[in-house]
């Protein structure tokens, strides 16, 4: 029997907005599609900016844990996947504690308890979107840019919250969550490594012996070592001289480097070798005859939920602080 706390969210549920999770059986193609559709939006929304607000503006309160909640500074996905991994952190917590009673054998207890989870992931959108506001995360507002920009947060987290129910309803492929975090992760690495942006080093760091006070080298680090091969052949024209090789393996202030690049392939292979890893625990089965088996359990079994939970709950925190 449903509890009391999930009673009073059934009318809430009701009116929900849902994906329906599909009725036949769908095919790898089709996931795949779904998959790649909900990738595209999710991008097109990490890069479009807020109306009203300057981004340089303001303190970045989630700059340390924009990675893990897939958020990006002046976006629609500026709350990321935040308010769906708290919603999901406080029902599991509810739900463990028994201070709520969920059989999740029931079908309709079951159905309560994600709904529910919906809904206050939901408010935890508001709630965040609220503190960034009256934190001056962009700076002091006008009342009616405070409302367009809480109607931009919101709606957005809206659209992320139908995106994980489609993926995780079984319209996808893998968890929401975790597609979310994987695209920002990789789309950051890509970017360091091909962005073509100029870079100049500061007044006074250039190479010892370069002549220039700037280097005029892309950020993007192999996007800087093709420009700077290129200016050793000769090619292109450039009126900037190359740099030693020494100056791309270390580079100054948070800018890619060659030596950055190797230690993320270097935790790249580490964590995809954690993942093969299997513990074998031996099993006896009294009941036939002491017949004796091996049951394999990942290594990183929680994969990076903890990590994961852990960040969420630091960010509500700090939010919560920029309210009161």
């Amino acid at each position: 029997m449903p509890s009391t706390f999930l009673k009073l969210l059934s009318p809430l549920v009701r009116v929900m907005p849902e994906v329906k999770a599909p009725d036949r059986e769908v095919s790898f193609k089709e996931k795949a599609i779904w998959t790649l559709v909900v990738l595209v939006i999710f991008l097109i929304m990490s890069h479009m900016p807020l109306y009203g607000v300057d981004p340089s503006s303001g303190t970045d309160y989630l700059w340390a844990m924009r990675v893990i909640l897939a958020s990006t500074r002046g976006t629609l996905m500026e709350l990321g996947i935040g308010p769906i991994v708290t919603a999901g952190l406080v029902m599991q917590l509810l739900s463990g504690s028994k201070i709520i009673n969920v059989d999740f054998g029931d079908p309709e207890d079951r159905a309560l308890f994600t709904g529910g989870q919906k809904v206050l992931a939901l408010f935890m959108t508001a709630f965040q979107a609220m503190a960034y506001i009256m934190g001056n995360a962009y700076g002091a507002l006008e009342p009616n840019e405070q409302v367009i920009v809480f109607i931009q947060l919101f709606s957005s987290g809206v659209i992320v919250i139908l995106m994980d129910e489609l993926i995780q309803k079984g319209w996808g492929l893998g968890s929401g969550v975790s597609l979310f975090i994987m695209t920002n992760v990789a789309g950051q690495v890509v970017f360091n490594m091909f962005n073509v942006t100029e870079f100049a080093t500061v007044i006074g760091e250039a190479p010892e012996g370069y002549p220039q006070d700037y280097t005029n080298l892309p950020k993007g680090i192999i996007a800087a070592v093709i420009t700077n091969i290129m200016r050793i052949a000769g090619i292109g024209g450039d009126a900037f001289p190359a740099v030693d090789i020494s100056w791309l393996v270390f580079r100054n202030g948070f800018n890619p480097s060659l030596f950055t690049l190797g230690v993320t392939f270097l935790i790249f292979g580490v964590v995809i070798w954690l993942e093969s890893v299997r513990v074998e625990i031996p099993l006896q089965y009294a009941k036939y005859r002491g017949m004796k088996a091996r049951y394999p359990i990942k290594l990183m079994y929680t994969s990076n939920i903890p990590v994961i939970l852990a960040q969420a709950l630091y960010a509500n925190v700090l939010f919560f602080g920029q309210i009161i």
